[in-house]
């Protein structure tokens, strides 16, 4: 097996396309996910609220031990690094 099969693997739980799992906060309100979503390991978690501009665009990876779970860690905090262009 291949390195870039084995990060797949490992950290997508096999997904071959990591970014056709995205959800997208729909609640309006900026709060992590952690604990709270569940969705497949692998999957991405952009923040998008109506109330907290410094929280849009943060980027949270479901890294759960089960498949779905609801642990989540933010990879990407907007408020430093910069906000997405979409």
């Amino acid at each position: 097996m291949g390195k870039r099969r084995q990060v797949i693997d490992t950290v997508f739980a096999g997904i071959d396309d990591p970014l056709s799992h995205v959800v997208y906060n729909v609640k309006g309100v900026a709060t992590s996910p952690n604990g709270v979503l569940s969705a497949p390991r692998g999957t991405f978690f952009v923040m998008n609220s109506s109330g907290t501009a410094a929280s849009d665009d943060d980027v949270y990876l479901n890294n759960s031990t089960t498949s779905p779970g609801t642990t989540w860690t933010l990879i990407y905090d907007a408020s430093s690094v910069g906000h997405l262009y979409v």
